[in-house]
């Protein structure tokens, strides 16, 4: 199912499945939302939960109990409820259940809420811990955006902007990887993305961009600066497949992803979200367009 909200310069298309993003076109009719190509990467703008990326092994514990989640946990894959929706605003949520507690032990509620207002979008998540016992969990957003938006531009007329000095270096297995260094801005390429995501934790910016170099045209993102913003595009060894991915992710997370985080023990995860019973997290992103 999908819902529709709008403002006199957006409308925006959410689906129920995931309670994902599918659309964002302006008062001309001009998409800025990865439109999800399944020969190259099937989504829009999944939300991350409970876990960001995942463990080298893709299996995790709690309290010493096995379990295994697929990346970035089940959120985007699972039928939310619409539980409220007007012109500008609409609501999701996914409630643990048995099926869920297969794969994550713990109850929680997550709710999902997308509002629009003039050009920006705001996106907020709630986790709320109906349960007894504290759980943890990461949270995250993964929105794609076209790149380019208009026929006749290129990948490489694009360019990532930061709203402040950012030094990103990318730690791979055998060598590190200086993105930025102490700079602003990334020119775009499809090879910058060879080594996968790259990352900044806390960073120094309240926001990250994609311009276009020759219209000075931009989709910004606004984020919670104590958490972690990655920016990513699929790339493949096949260069005419890398190059149909037209698109950059711009993920705000709640923190460095599990893989970082040295135990595959989630209570012993220093950078998960810790939520006692009965309490409730929020999270929240903008997207502004123009």
């Amino acid at each position: 199912m999908q819902t529709v909200i709008s403002s006199e310069q957006l409308t925006v298309v959410i689906g129920s499945f995931g309670a994902e993003l599918h659309s964002i076109k302006d008062s001309g009719g001009t998409e800025y939302l990865w439109q999800a190509d399944p020969s190259v990467w099937k989504r829009h703008a999944p939300v991350l939960f409970p876990f960001i990326c995942n463990t080298g092994s893709g299996v995790y514990t709690v309290n010493g109990e096995q379990f295994r989640l697929a990346n970035h946990g089940f959120a985007r894959d699972n039928e939310f409820e619409l539980v409220s929706s007007d012109k500008n605003k609409a609501g999701f949520v996914l409630k643990s259940s048995d099926e869920t507690k297969k794969l994550y032990p713990y109850d929680f509620e997550l709710h999902i809420g997308y509002s629009v207002s003039g050009n920006k979008i705001t996106v907020s998540y709630k986790v709320k811990n109906p349960g007894s016992e504290t759980i943890k969990f990461f949270i995250g957003g993964h929105p794609a955006f076209r790149v380019p938006v208009n026929g006749g531009e290129s990948f490489e007329d694009y360019y990532v902007e930061y709203e402040k000095p950012e030094t990103i270096v990318q730690e791979l297995k055998d060598k590190k990887i200086t993105v930025l260094d102490g700079g602003k801005t990334i020119p775009l390429s499809h090879e910058l993305f060879a080594n996968d995501v790259f990352m900044k934790n806390e960073p120094n910016s309240s926001w990250v961009a994609l311009v276009n170099k020759n219209t000075g045209k931009k989709v910004k993102l606004h984020f919670d600066s104590s958490g972690c913003i990655a920016v990513w595009s699929s790339y493949f060894e096949d260069k005419e497949k890398t190059a149909k991915a037209e698109f950059v992710c711009l993920e705000p997370w709640s923190s460095v992803p599990v893989y970082l985080c040295g135990s595959e023990e989630l209570t012993e995860m220093k950078n998960a979200v810790v939520l006692d019973a009965g309490k409730e997290y929020g999270f929240s992103y903008d997207i502004e367009i123009g």
